[in-house]
């Protein structure tokens, strides 16, 4: 006959503790310490107060809560009497920086969440709104737009970026087209563009004009002279036309790889 003893129980006879039943609480407060957040004693978040006290200008205070969106300290507002018409809520403003070809920094499209909640001009000031400027540069802002003006204008943007994108393959076409039509840039000739290219290329791409002279001092053939206002490459005129064109890419070839 087999003998069983109790899971409650060791072989010993002595009695099994049962592992500790973890406590909902305990938990709740470890992954609120790990996320850091603030949390009660029964381990429920606790919500930052917000609620700033101004002092008005015509007597008494005014507490406001200051909207989660809002960015400002309102310090300036604290540290003086107010007119509770002139308190302001401004959220981050978002921008797009550009550099001009003079190295001057621009920002357009600015925007930001902005409130004027005691506003009393019947404007829509008083509601939370978009401070939308199309040249940050600019104080004014267009108007106090709602959620669907603001998709409005979104809408208009994305459609002027379409059409930037379609006038930019306009302009690859373009720029192609003449390229292609002006042939090869100096700038962008390798060595070996110059060693392969025909001569009348390589003459228009460099902006060469030839001149021959019936002769040269210390026995010189030829010799690229690019002292003028156009650079020139002077010949002697009884060379043959393949001695020439050989001198004339034998002096760029020279040039080139001086320049590299």
């Amino acid at each position: 006959m087999q003998n069983t003893v109790p899971a409650t129980f060791k072989t010993s006879g002595a009695p099994v503790t049962p592992p500790a039943t973890p406590d909902p609480l305990e938990s709740a407060l470890r992954s609120a310490f790990d996320q850091g957040e603030p949390c009660d004693a029964d381990g429920n978040p606790v919500a930052e107060d917000r609620s700033i006290t101004y002092q008005l200008r015509h007597g008494g205070v005014l507490v406001e809560e200051c909207p989660t969106w809002c960015v400002l300290d309102h310090a300036d507002d604290i540290a003086k009497p107010i007119y509770a018409e002139d308190l302001v809520h401004e959220g981050e403003e978002i921008e797009l920086s550009i550099t001009t070809v003079e190295g001057d920094k621009d920002s357009i499209l600015a925007a930001r969440i902005q409130q004027w909640p005691y506003a009393t001009d019947g404007n829509g000031s008083d509601v939370p709104y978009m401070a939308y400027r199309a040249n940050a540069n600019y104080g004014e802002s267009m108007g106090y737009s709602t959620p669907t003006d603001v998709e409005a204008e979104i809408r208009r943007t994305e459609a002027h970026l379409y059409a930037l994108r379609q006038l930019n393959e306009r302009l690859a076409e373009a720029r192609a087209d003449f390229l292609d039509k002006r042939g090869p840039a100096a700038a962008d000739l390798t060595v070996a563009d110059v060693r392969t290219l025909p001569v009348p290329v390589l003459l228009k791409a460099f902006g060469l004009a030839v001149v021959e002279v019936e002769s040269i001092p210390y026995g010189i053939q030829g010799v690229l002279d690019r002292t003028g206002d156009v650079p020139v490459v002077v010949l002697l005129r009884s060379l043959p036309q393949a001695g020439r064109e050989s001198l004339v890419r034998q002096l760029l070839v020279s040039m080139v790889e001086g320049q590299a």
